[in-house]
């Protein structure tokens, strides 16, 4: 018998101007289709248990599991432990002094290290230092420090501060000189995290530079008052 209902049908599908009908399962296939999704439900339940085990749950599970699998999965979490810890290092703002600036500082490797140098008495370094300790627990793969200016170099000018180092295997690769481009005091933490990103110190969400992003909503908010006054004009000319 054909695929069609009848001779016709049959013609018709041979040459491709009609579909053929879905395939009526029996019950036996139909029982088959049902035991093999259960199956892959089940399998894949198990699989996504395994990928979400801790290593202590992993522990629990070697009478039950292959202990090929175990271990490959044991040295996979270890990995990802050891991910996350590095991802995790740091998270404060730490005030160090000159002795400690070589080995914290310019002798840290492989880690991006953000060096405020500030003075007492200077209130926009004692609001970057405001900023950044927010910025320290929010990026904590980064080192966070502060130091006094005059023990990180010598007749360091005051109309420099605050200035803003970022470091990287001993070399400085970006920085931030006095808040003069960032809205001096009212500078932002978005101001100061938008700036370190662009230093490459953090791996910071924002899109675009904050202050371009307030402009422009000055500006529609502008352009949205003055269509409503030409509105409201217009009305009060037709009465």
């Amino acid at each position: 018998m054909g695929l069609g209902k009848t001779e016709w049908e049959d013609i018709q599908i041979k040459y491709g101007n009609m579909e053929a009908p879905p395939k009526q399962l029996t019950e036996d296939e139909l029982f088959d289709l049902i035991k093999e999704a259960a199956e892959m439900a089940k399998e894949a339940e198990k699989n996504e248990k395994l990928e979400n085990a801790s290593l202590k749950d992993l522990k629990d599970m070697e009478d039950e599991e292959d202990e090929d699998v175990l271990e490959q999965l044991r040295k996979k979490r270890i990995q990802q432990m050891k991910a996350e810890a590095e991802l995790n290092k740091f998270g404060e703002l730490k005030e160090i002094s000159e002795p400690s600036y070589k080995a914290e500082v310019t002798e840290c490797k492989g880690v991006m290290v953000v060096v405020h140098l500030f003075k007492n008495g200077i209130p926009q370094c004692q609001l970057v230092n405001q900023h950044l300790t927010l910025l320290a627990k929010k990026f904590k793969a980064t080192k966070f420090v502060k130091i006094r200016s005059e023990e990180a170099i010598h007749n360091y000018p005051d109309r420099n501060l605050p200035t803003i180092l970022v470091y990287f295997n001993g070399d400085i690769v970006g920085q931030i000189i006095t808040l003069r481009a960032t809205g001096g005091d009212a500078t932002t933490v978005d101001d100061i995290e938008w700036q370190l990103k662009q230093a490459h110190a953090i791996k910071s969400d924002l899109q675009e530079d904050p202050r371009i992003t307030i402009a422009r909503k000055k500006s529609q908010k502008s352009r949205y008052s003055k269509a409503d006054s030409d509105e409201s004009d217009n009305s009060d000319s037709d009465d």
